[in-house]
C-alpha cells in the first residue's frame, strides 16, 4: 500500500469523490446524534477502510471527522443537546434562537461559518504551517498547565449572570476534580474510586456531557413543557433568504469570525488540545470583546458564529502538527494518523520534502469536504427543521432513548448509562441552583491535562513551583489569564461608578 501514488489528481476520481460525499454525510448524522462522536465513528471506520485504496480510506476518515464536528451543532441548536463535546458552547445561544423561532436560520448560519472556519484554517495550514508548528513545539508541561487553567477560568465569562460568575468557576473546578477519578496515569494508583472497580477507568466525558445537557434537558422539558415551546415566526424565510442572511452575518460580525478562526487554528495546532477547547476559548473571547455581551445566552448569533468557526478551524489546525511533526493534534487526528501509517505514509519533520504531493492531497481533501459539508448542511436544514413541528411529548422520549443508547455504545458498559443518569440528576439540581453545567463539562475535558501537566512540570522542575513562572510563554499565558479574570471585575466597578454618577 505504501507504493500507491496519492496526489491532488486522486481527488478527481468519481469513486473517491463519492466516498468523500458519503463520509461527510455519515459524519453529519453521527455528530448530530448525542453520544455518537466523531472520535467513535472514525475509530470504528479505520478497520473497515483497510481494504480501500489509500486515497479513498484517508478521504473517508477526514470527511467523517469534519462532518462529525459540524454535525454536533444541529442537535445543540434544535434540542439543546450537544451532539459532540465541541458543540456544547453552541447550545448556549443556539437553543434560545430555536425558542424564538429562528432555528432554521441559526442552522444555516452555523453551516456557513463552520465551512468558512474550516477554509480559514486550511489557508493558515497552507501558508503558516512551519511557523505555527515550530511555535507549538515550544509548549512544555508548564504552558499546557496554564492553558488548561485558562480554559477553566474562562468559565467566568462564558456563562450568564453577574461577572465574574463565581458559580461557573466553582463548577469548572468540580469538573476538574471529577476528571481525576480513576487510575493515576503516573503512579498507577487508583484515586477516588470508593471501592468500585468500574470507576478505575475514570469518568467518560461523553456520558457525563449527555447527562448534564441531554438528560437534564429532557427532564426539564417533561417537567415544564411550556419552556420548550417554539415561537412561530411572523414571516417564514425561504432557504435562499436564510443563506443570504448567513453571509450578511460575515459583514456584521467580521471580527468575531476572524478572531475565532485564528483561535481555532492555533489551538488546533497545539498537540493534544483540539476543537473542544477551541470553541470555548473563542466563545469566551468573543463575549468579552462584544458590543452586546448581554445578548449572550439569550440567542446571540455572534456567540454561535464564534463557537462554530473556531471548532471547525481547529479541524484544519490539527493537521499542522500531524503533517509537520507526526504529532496528532487531538484524539481523532491520532486515529487518522494511524490510518495514514496503515497505508504506508509516516508524517514527520521531513514529510513535506519526501511526500509533497500527499500534503497537497490532504489540503485538497479539506477544501472539498468543507464545500460538500456546506452544501449538504444547507440542504438538510429544511429536513432537520421539521423536528420542530413534532410535539415535545414525542421528541423528548426519543432524546432519552438516544441518551441511553449513546452512553452505552461508547464502551458497551451499563456503568456509563448509570454515569449519564447521575449527571442528569446533577444537571437538574444545578439548574435549580442556577449553576451552569457548561463549565463543569469544560473542567472534565481539561482536568486530566492540567493534572498531568502540573505533576510532570513539577518533576521536570525538580519539584519547584517557580518553574511554572520562569518561562516566557508561561508568563504570557498567566498575563492573559489575569486579564481575563480582572477585566469583568473592572467593568463591574466601572458600571457601578457610572450608575452612581448618573444618579447624582
Amino acid at each position: 500500500m505504501g507504493n500507491e501514488i496519492v496526489n491532488l489528481l486522486s481527488l478527481f476520481s468519481p469513486v473517491t469523490f463519492l466516498y468523500l460525499c458519503m463520509g461527510t454525510f455519515l459524519g453529519i448524522v453521527v455528530g448530530a446524534l448525542p453520544g455518537l462522536t466523531a472520535t467513535m465513528a472514525v475509530s470504528i471506520l479505520i478497520s473497515l477502510t483497510y481494504g480501500l485504496s489509500a486515497a479513498n480510506a484517508i478521504v473517508v476518515l477526514i470527511a467523517v471527522y469534519l462532518g462529525g464536528i459540524y454535525g454536533g451543532s444541529r442537535s445543540a441548536i434544535l434540542l439543546n443537546v450537544p451532539g459532540t463535546p465541541s458543540s456544547a458552547a453552541t447550545a448556549i445561544d443556539g437553543f434560545p434562537l430555536t425558542l424564538k423561532g429562528e432555528g432554521g436560520r441559526a442552522g444555516v448560519v452555523v453551516t456557513t461559518f463552520s465551512a468558512l472556519g474550516g477554509l480559514f484554517g486550511l489557508v493558515i495550514l497552507a501558508v503558516a504551517t512551519p511557523l505555527i508548528a515550530r511555535f507549538a513545539l515550544k509548549f512544555g508541561y508548564w504552558e499546557y498547565f496554564w492553558l488548561a487553567m485558562m480554559g477553566v477560568l474562562i468559565s467566568a465569562s462564558i456563562t450568564t449572570g453577574d461577572a465574574p460568575n463565581y458559580k461557573g468557576i466553582i463548577a469548572g473546578f468540580i469538573g476538574m476534580l471529577i476528571s481525576c477519578i480513576g487510575i493515576d496515569p503516573i503512579h498507577g494508583y487508583p484515586r477516588m474510586i470508593f471501592g468500585y472497580s468500574q470507576m478505575m477507568g475514570g469518568i467518560n466525558l461523553v456520558p457525563a456531557m449527555i447527562g448534564l445537557f441531554g438528560m437534564a434537558e429532557a427532564f426539564d422539558a417533561i417537567k415544564n413543557p411550556k419552556s420548550h415551546e417554539v415561537m412561530e415566526l411572523k414571516k417564514k424565510e425561504s432557504l435562499p433568504a436564510m443563506i443570504g442572511a448567513s453571509f450578511k452575518m460575515l459583514v456584521k460580525y467580521p471580527r468575531a469570525a476572524i478572531q475565532a478562526g485564528l483561535i481555532g487554528t492555533f489551538i488546533g495546532a497545539l498537540p493534544g488540545v483540539g476543537p473542544d477547547i477551541a470553541s470555548w476559548v473563542a466563545y469566551g473571547t468573543a463575549k468579552r470583546g462584544s458590543k452586546h455581551p448581554e445578548e449572550y445566552g439569550k440567542g446571540s448569533y455572534e456567540g454561535i458564529i464564534a463557537s462554530e468557526t473556531a471548532n471547525n478551524a481547529a479541524t484544519s489546525g490539527v493537521f499542522i502538527p500531524l503533517l509537520t511533526l507526526g504529532i496528532p493534534g487531538c484524539a481523532v487526528s491520532a486515529i487518522i494518523l494511524g490510518g495514514m501509517q496503515m497505508h504506508g505514509f509516516r508524517p514527520g519533520p521531513t514529510f513535506f520534502f519526501e511526500n509533497p504531493s500527499f500534503v497537497y492531497f490532504i489540503a485538497g481533501t479539506l477544501l472539498l469536504v468543507n464545500i460538500v459539508m456546506w452544501l449538504q448542511g444547507v440542504v438538510l436544514t429544511s429536513v432537520i427543521a421539521k423536528i420542530l413541528k413534532a410535539p415535545m411529548g414525542i421528541i423528548m422520549p426519543l432524546v432519552v432513548v438516544l441518551c441511553v443508547v449513546g452512553s452505552y455504545t461508547i464502551s458497551l458498559r451499563k456503568f456509563d448509562v448509570v454515569v449519564m443518569l447521575i449527571f442528569g440528576l446533577f444537571g437538574m439540581v444545578m439548574r435549580k441552583l442556577k449553576i451552569p453545567g457548561a463549565p463543569m463539562a469544560l473542567g472534565i475535558i481539561l482536568g486530566s491535562m492540567a493534572d498531568l501537566s502540573f505533576r510532570r512540570g513539577m518533576i521536570a522542575g525538580r519539584f519547584s513551583i517557580g518553574s511554572f513562572f520562569a518561562r516566557p510563554l508561561s508568563l504570557v499565558l498567566i498575563g492573559i489569564l489575569a486579564f481575563a479574570l480582572l477585566l469583568p471585575v473592572v467593568n463591574k466597578i466601572r458600571d457601578r461608578n457610572r450608575a452612581r454618577n448618573q444618579n447624582r
